[in-house]
């Protein structure tokens, strides 16, 4: 590459301080989660601001570890086209590592929000306690969140060097490919038994007479389908305020919308599988957890606006091409993915552990959720102020921007 373009690329891939106002909102969402939060749990009926807190535990922790199984995707297929969202998808999964302090702070709730504590069920006694789910799941999040980031630094030590003005080896080169390829399959492996483990035991425990054995898979696809949406958000936001409109390229957001389209359509799949296999058993351990959300108000019509803002709607509107290409278009849909997907979350959490009339969805839920995004955007700022925000020693992006390069060429 010549000196000329490696300056252009140093400056581009250069950390980005984020505005002082973003910081401070962030902040203030912090806050205000954690006072409303602090406030409900200590509250008359704490029950509420509990499940909150756990739809919010599972939905974040899901969207963390897709944004990182993104990255490890690009490394184990050696796609180059998606380097340069590479940064990105990193920076949200930064946030893994903090699940497992939220999970351990759910560990006071316990006896609120596992009924099989307080009615154990005997054929399920041995893998249901309290203890042993606590540590299992704990280690599980150590393990994912250990790979991940040795996934990140192996990306960030390269680009770093290279930026630092200390050559290019080829013999490290390759041997830090190497490494990059054995944690990507570590951390795909983990990423598929890890979300297992956290839908059986923070979800499918709450209805603790119900299993389904797809429901792993399920929730597994789904958190990387929202993260694929956040991404998506992200780029736009680096083309419109980080004027990385030359190496994150229509072609980029056009091959990202139909990357969203198939786990969309996976996802839909996943679902109407799952109840498939249910209505046809017509067993009542198994049709009780769907009745429930299907049949009953309020659930019924949570479940519709799930059902046409998650699915449907996002599969008729990814159809088009040209859909694709529109940002402030596309900058809806995500945010409408985004913000269904969570309550499907709440859709499989909430019914399982409310019974009280009406739906237990209004400022208690909002600002919990709040203080979960403002976290989120506080590491999402932090990891690009201090790390590049383009993967400028992957020779993948490199050979990816001269192919774009020869193109124009010709």
């Amino acid at each position: 590459m010549a000196d000329r373009d490696f300056d252009k690329l140093r400056w581009a891939a250069r950390p980005r301080l984020a505005p002082t106002w973003l910081t401070g909102l962030c902040v203030a969402l912090l806050v205000l989660g954690t006072t409303v939060f602090v406030a409900g749990i200590k509250g008359s009926a704490p029950l509420r601001t509990w499940q909150a807190y756990l739809v919010n535990l599972v939905f974040w922790t899901a969207l963390a570890g897709g944004s990182l199984l993104f990255s490890a995707i690009l490394t184990l297929t050696n796609a180059h086209w998606g380097r340069s969202l590479k940064r990105l998808a990193e920076a949200v999964g930064a946030f893994l590592p903090l699940s497992m302090a939220f999970l351990a702070v759910l560990y006071p709730a316990r006896r609120l929000i596992f009924p099989w504590i307080e009615h154990p069920l005997a054929v399920k006694s041995a893998w249901l306690k309290v203890g042993f789910l606590f540590v299992r799941d704990e280690i599980g999040l150590l393990l994912l969140a250990l790979t991940g980031l040795s996934l990140i630094c192996i990306s960030v030590h390269r680009d770093r060097r290279l930026l630092a003005g200390l050559g290019h080896d080829p013999e490290r080169a390759r041997k830090s490919e190497d490494r990059a390829v054995v944690f990507a399959n570590f951390y795909g492996i983990l990423y598929f038994l890890v979300l297992t483990l956290i839908a059986f035991d923070l979800i499918m425990s709450l209805s603790p007479h119900w299993f389904s054995t797809l429901f792993g898979a399920y929730y597994l696809v789904g958190g990387f389908y929202t993260a694929l949406a956040v991404l998506f958000v992200m780029a736009i936001i680096a083309v419109r305020k980080m004027d990385l409109s030359e190496f994150i390229t229509p072609v980029h957001l056009h091959k990202l919308g139909k990357l969203m389209l198939g786990f969309c359509l996976m996802t839909g799949d996943f679902f109407y599988t799952q109840f498939l296999v249910i209505w046809y058993g017509n067993l009542p351990e198994e049709t009780g957890f769907i009745i429930a959300r299907l049949k009953f108000e309020p659930w019924h019509s949570l479940s519709l606006v799930v059902l046409f803002g998650a699915f449907v709607i996002p599969f008729v509107i990814l159809l088009s091409s040209r859909v694709k290409l529109k940002l402030p278009a596309m900058l809806g849909l995500c945010g409408l993915i985004v913000i269904t997907m969570w309550l499907e979350r709440f859709l499989l959490v909430a019914p399982s552990l409310w019974h009280e009339p009406g739906l237990p969805l209004g400022m208690t839920e909002l600002a919990v959720s709040a203080g979960f995004l403002g976290l989120m955007g506080l590491v999402i700022t932090t990891f690009l102020r201090f790390l590049p925000v383009l993967p400028v020693a992957d020779p993948l992006f490199l050979h990816h921007l001269d192919l774009e390069k020869a193109k124009e060429g010709k």
